[in-house]
């Protein structure tokens, strides 16, 4: 009989702990900032303030179409054509890479992906089509044409490829020849 006393008072000190306690008020300041001015990131503190066409970017971000045109005499231009022996192989559901890689480095500079192409397929590559903003354009380049038969970036089997090497930038009436098929 003495311990049921004990078990009562224990029980109501676990229920007493177990509420829920009341939630915290709502700020009514604003949330405080870091180092440097950033706002913590949370869905708490609302919608970001943001700049007319640019949507989701805080209002201190610089215009997505901050990127400078493409000096003229700067792009690279030519020709994709298709070896006759494999002409039959080209399907109008494959997709046209045109890969510029730096020479010296074999680095990714510049890619173009053009769809529903017809050949002989005139191209262009420009300081426009760079991978990341801020590479410099300038060759000598290696040049690639790929023709994926899956349309993915990456080359696989059954793709046909041609390459030309050594072209400067500025250079014009290239001729890239689908000359070899990916094993």
């Amino acid at each position: 009989m003495i311990r049921l006393p004990l078990l009562v008072v224990a029980l109501a000190s676990l229920l007493d702990a177990c509420r829920e306690a009341p939630p915290p008020p709502p700020a009514s300041a604003p949330p405080p900032t870091a180092p440097g001015g950033l706002r913590p990131l949370t869905s708490r503190d609302g919608p970001a303030t943001t700049r007319a066409g640019s949507e989701g970017l805080p209002a201190d971000h610089p215009p997505l179409s901050s990127r400078a045109p493409a000096p003229a005499g700067q792009g690279v231009s030519g020709t994709v054509t298709v070896a006759p022996g494999l002409a039959g192989r080209v399907q109008p559901t494959d997709v046209l890479y045109l890969i510029a890689r730096k020479a010296e480095t074999n680095g990714v500079v510049a890619v173009r992906r053009e769809e529903g192409v017809r050949f002989p397929f005139a191209f262009r590559l420009t300081p426009a089509d760079v991978m990341m903003e801020g590479t410099v354009f300038a060759g000598p380049f290696d040049l690639t044409a790929r023709l994926s038969k899956t349309g993915d970036a990456i080359a696989g089997k059954g793709d046909l490829e041609g390459s030309v090497r050594g072209v400067a930038a500025g250079a014009s009436g290239l001729t890239l020849t689908l000359d070899s098929v990916r094993q």
